[in-house]
């Protein structure tokens, strides 16, 4: 049976906190617990006292950013697998269970579906349609590299070994608002450079992660701020990085991710509702080509 643990880095949240550790508490596999808080100038501290011999709770007193947060709860586990679960998210009680079951030696990481609770309009969405079950590393590495930006961790187990290698405290040459340890594209690249190791991912299409949609939330708000191609454009300096890397893969052509996106979405069962973007993505790659690029 492998051990497991629970990281919950938060930041000034001590009213939605609450809600994150009890998911983790309720969880039917057993789980260490470790809220990491750096610089909180809430009453954190003292809503984490209810806590006392649940959780391991980690207090500095100065905020370094969300990734020195993030990699200080991984470093104090004891767990064989580690999930980060957002101060502001939660999980459905068979989140752990059900991920580490699929976690094979040959499985890199597993990711579940989730659902986003959209606090403005109180409703709920789901989160996407991907390919359930095995698939080979290959495909959702092409996948992130088509998509603006990426699969959360909030919603995938990863080896500690794993994280403590390939999150990164920075990714190089990165600038603007999402540079330096911001979360955005050392999150995507912790996928990215785990899938140099393993020949396989797993995706479950329960969704068992929940994700609160709100204005304090880095996608959401950036989307709400007029933000959203910088944080764009992060994701992409974090791929430049990943084809840097020896053992990546190319970056691909157009009619490379033309083809690409036809299989995926025939094996997301997605495929009808994208035909109208196919044909515009087929008239896209043809004028391109015509105009002698590759």
């Amino acid at each position: 049976m492998k051990t497991a643990s629970i990281v919950i880095p938060t930041f000034n949240r001590a009213g939605l906190v609450t809600r994150a550790i009890e998911s983790a508490l309720n969880q039917t596999y057993p789980c260490e617990i470790i809220v990491c808080d750096h610089g909180s100038t809430d009453n954190t501290p003292e809503v984490m006292t209810r806590y006392k011999r649940k959780i391991r709770y980690i207090r500095r007193e100065e905020d370094r950013g969300p990734i020195v947060c993030w990699r200080d709860g991984i470093e104090q586990t004891t767990g064989e697998v580690v999930h980060i679960t957002y101060d502001d998210d939660w999980l459905q009680p068979t989140f752990m269970e059900k991920t580490i079951a699929a976690l094979n030696d040959d499985i890199g990481f597993v990711y579940t579906n989730f659902l986003v609770h959209l606090q403005a309009k109180n409703r709920t969405a789901i989160g996407f349609k991907n390919p359930p079950g095995v698939g080979r590393m290959e495909d959702i590495v092409r996948y992130l590299i088509q998509a603006p930006f990426t699969i959360s961790p909030g919603c995938a187990i990863f080896r500690r070994r794993d994280v403590l290698k390939n999150l990164l405290l920075e990714i190089p040459n990165a600038c603007g608002i999402y540079g330096k340890d911001s979360g955005v594209g050392e999150d995507l690249l912790l996928f990215l450079l785990t899938s140099l190791d393993y020949p396989k991912y797993v995706h479950i299409q329960e969704p068992l992660a929940c994700f609160l949609a709100h204005p304090g939330s880095i996608t959401i708000g950036a989307h709400l701020s007029g933000k959203k191609s910088a944080l764009v454009n992060s994701y992409t300096n974090a791929k430049s990085y990943y084809f840097s890397v020896p053992g990546s893969i190319l970056p691909p052509t157009n009619l490379q991710n033309l083809l690409f996106a036809i299989k995926w979405h025939c094996r997301s069962g997605t495929l009808a509702k994208a035909q109208l973007r196919f044909v515009k993505i087929i008239l896209r790659d043809i004028l391109y080509r015509f105009g002698g690029h590759r």
